[in-house]
């Protein structure tokens, strides 16, 4: 029996990689390529097993996306003091770019955490 997988499922499969990679432009360009391919290739699989409608393929999209939130909260008191202590500005484009992934990433543990998508996998 084939079951259609949701809409924003779909899109969580394709698009989970965006809140982990939203990052200031000067840190994305200090990635190397290597790095770039590992993220590619483990979100690649996470995506294709969610596909699958793998119970741990979500587990996993829950444990990385918290995972995730949890860095940018710890993250975010450090962007704030920094700019304050150089008695320069606050890091504007740090505190947005945790923001936005934190809201993102939380976005998709909402999405993942329901109870119909819960009840696709199995």
């Amino acid at each position: 029996m084939k079951i259609n997988l949701p809409l924003g499922l779909k899109l969580v499969i394709f698009l989970q990689i965006i809140p982990i990679l939203i990052l200031p432009p000067s840190a994305l360009a200090g990635m190397g390529i290597v790095l770039w391919i590992l993220a590619v290739a483990l979100f690649g699989l996470l995506g294709y097993f969610l596909w699958q409608r793998r119970a741990w393929a979500r587990i996993a999209t829950v444990f990385v996306q918290g995972f995730s939130i949890i860095i940018r909260l710890l993250t975010l008191p450090g962007s704030v003091i920094r700019g304050d202590e150089l008695g320069g500005p606050v890091d504007g484009m740090m505190v947005a770019t945790l923001l936005l992934s934190m809201i993102l990433s939380g976005v998709v543990l909402y999405y993942v955490d329901q109870p119909d998508i819960q009840l696709l996998m199995v």
